[in-house]
């Protein structure tokens, strides 16, 4: 697993200050403006796991931050244009459809350029809708720490953030 502790700061940092920013109403938060589809396979008694995949509507202007991924995954631009930032690829703009590796440890940055459908493709125990949660916490990692990674140091931005918003509550 490749680290590159600046690419990931960076990806965090973005992260946070669009969270921040959405609770602030500072930001639009856009998420309204996607759509995200489920689709599974059924537990295969040959290998003992199912597939599931993750298609995620995204319109042009988007720009938004994945989650941290535990395991390697086949992901799919099945249409439009985008930037990725990410630690393990770098800065890159891809056109759908195209078809990628995800590898253990991913989190991405995407500034969508066009409307795009992006899925992603996950081995799992899990087969149904009501155990996404379930498939969550087995693919989705809460930190990088968790997955025995270097966490980003955003101490200065915990920081800086804090004093913006103290001082815009008393405006």
């Amino acid at each position: 697993m490749h680290e590159d502790l600046h690419i990931r700061s960076s990806i965090v940092m973005m992260q946070r200050i669009m969270e921040h920013g959405i609770e602030q109403g500072e930001f639009e938060d856009r998420i309204t403006d996607t759509s995200l589809t489920h689709y599974f396979t059924p537990v295969s008694e040959e290998y003992g796991c199912a597939q599931y995949a993750r298609e995620l509507f995204m319109p042009a202007g988007t720009i938004c931050v994945g989650k941290l991924h535990k395991l390697p995954h086949l992901t799919f631009l099945m249409k439009g244009r985008m930037i990725i930032v990410s630690e393990n690829g770098g800065y890159q703009e891809m056109v759908g459809p195209t078809t990628f590796v995800s590898p253990a440890g991913s989190k991405r940055a995407f500034h969508v350029l066009e409307d795009s459908i992006l899925t992603t493709v996950h081995v799992t125990k899990y087969s149904t809708e009501t155990e996404v949660p379930l498939i969550e916490d087995e693919v989705i990692s809460p930190t990088y720490e968790a997955m025995g990674l270097e966490e980003p140091d955003t101490t200065g931005l915990e920081i800086f953030l804090s004093d913006h918003s103290s001082h815009t509550n008393e405006e």
